[in-house]
C-alpha cells in the first residue's frame, strides 16, 4: 500500500511540476495538460517497440506469478 501511495504522490508531484513549468513558459492550461498527457507523440518507432516489449514482459511475469500461486493453492 505504501508503494502505491508513493507512486501516486510522485506522479502528482512530477505532473504538477511539468504543468507549472509549462505555465511559466506561457502555455495555457489546456496546452500544458496536452503536453503532460501525450508523451508518446515524440517517441520514435524503436522506443515505442521497447516500451511495448517491456510492458509485455511485465504482463507475462504477472501471469506466471498468478498461475504459480493458483497452482500452489490448488494442490
Amino acid at each position: 500500500m505504501k508503494v502505491v501511495f508513493l507512486s501516486l504522490a510522485f506522479l502528482l508531484l512530477l505532473g504538477g511540476t511539468a504543468v507549472g513549468m509549462d505555465w511559466l513558459l506561457g502555455l495555457t492550461l489546456r496546452q500544458s495538460l496536452h503536453n503532460v498527457l501525450n508523451p508518446f507523440r515524440v517517441m520514435e518507432t524503436p522506443e515505442l517497440f521497447l516500451l511495448f516489449l517491456f510492458i509485455a514482459f511485465w504482463l507475462l511475469d504477472l501471469l506466471t506469478v498468478w498461475l504459480w500461486r493458483r497452482k500452489k493453492t490448488a494442490s
